[in-house]
C-alpha cells in the first residue's frame, strides 16, 4: 500500500511539475513581431509595390503566431523632425480558428493588404532619407513589443540605403574607406533579423531640403553597392543577422486590392 501511495504522490508531483513548466513557458514565450521601414524619398522609385510584397512576405512566414503583428513605419522629413511615423499596425491573421479555416484567413489577409495599399497610395514623396533613424526607431519599437534574443522578430527595410541626414553615416558612405573615421553607436539588433532590400532600385537623383535635385551617386560606380553593404553592416551589433536583397519582393496574384465582401 505504501508503494502505491508513493507512486501516486510521485505521479502527481510529476504532473504538477509539467503543468508548472508549461505555464512558465507560455508566460515567457515571446510572440514573433514584424516591422517594415519604407523609404518614400525621391531617390527610391518603387514605393507601394515593394511595401505590398514585404507585407505579403510577413503574412506568409511560418513564424506568424497568435498576437503577431506587422507595423509599417515611413521615413520622416522636416515635418516630423526626421523621425519616422507609423503608417499602420495590423494583427496578422492565423488559421487557428477551426470553424473559419483557411478561406477565412485568406480573406482577412486580403482585407489587410487592401487597407495597406489604400494608406500607401496617400503617402507623399519626401526629399530626405533619414534611414539610420528609421532603423533605430523600428528596432526600439520591436523591443517595446518584447522582442529579445529568442524572439525571432524580423525587420524589413525598403530603401536604396543612401542616407542623407545622419552626418556620421553620410561620412562613412561618401568619405574615406576607414570606417572608424566617423564613429556612430551601433544599433543593437540581437534577436532581430534585418533584411535590407531595394538597393538596386534608385533613380540616381535626390533633392536637398530646398527641393533642388542633384545626382546622388556616380553612374556606373561598381563599388558603391559593396560600400553600402559594408557601412550598414558596421552599424549593427549583429551583422550576421543581416541580409541584403537587391530587389524587394513583388506582390503576387494572391492580393486583391479591394475590400472583400463577407
Amino acid at each position: 500500500m505504501n508503494k502505491i501511495i508513493l507512486c501516486a504522490i510521485l505521479g502527481c508531483g510529476a504532473c504538477l511539475g509539467f503543468i508548472g513548466w508549461r505555464v512558465h513557458a507560455i508566460k515567457n514565450q515571446v510572440t514573433p513581431q514584424f516591422e517594415i521601414v519604407e523609404d518614400f524619398s525621391l531617390s527610391h522609385a518603387k514605393g507601394c509595390d515593394s511595401l505590398d510584397g514585404l507585407a505579403e512576405r510577413a503574412l506568409n512566414t511560418e513564424e506568424v503566431a497568435q498576437h503577431s503583428t506587422v507595423t509599417v513605419l515611413v521615413l520622416g522629413d522636416q515635418k516630423t523632425a526626421d523621425e519616422p511615423w507609423q503608417l499602420a499596425r495590423y494583427s496578422l491573421p492565423t488559421d487557428d480558428r477551426v470553424l473559419e479555416g483557411r478561406a477565412a484567413k485568406r480573406r482577412r489577409q486580403q482585407d489587410l493588404l487592401a487597407d495597406l495599399r489604400n494608406k500607401c497610395q496617400a503617402v507623399r514623396r519626401t526629399t530626405v532619407s533619414p534611414i539610420f533613424l528609421g532603423v533605430k526607431q523600428a528596432v526600439a519599437d520591436l523591443r517595446a513589443r518584447r522582442c529579445s534574443s529568442t524572439s525571432r522578430c524580423e525587420l524589413f527595410v525598403d530603401s536604396d540605403l543612401e542616407e542623407n541626414v545622419e552626418a556620421s553615416v553620410k561620412k562613412r558612405l561618401n568619405g574615406p574607406s576607414d570606417m572608424k573615421s566617423a564613429p556612430v553607436p551601433a544599433i543593437d539588433n540581437e534577436g532581430i533579423k534585418i533584411t535590407f532590400c531595394g538597393l538596386a532600385i534608385t533613380t540616381g537623383l535626390a533633392a536637398d531640403r530646398g527641393g533642388t535635385k542633384r545626382r546622388r551617386t556616380s553612374p556606373g560606380d561598381a563599388s558603391r553597392s559593396d560600400r553600402l553593404r559594408d557601412v550598414w553592416s558596421s552599424l549593427l551589433t549583429e551583422p550576421s543577422s543581416l541580409e541584403f536583397e537587391p530587389y524587394c519582393p513583388r506582390p503576387s496574384d494572391f492580393q486583391v486590392f479591394a475590400p472583400s465582401r463577407h
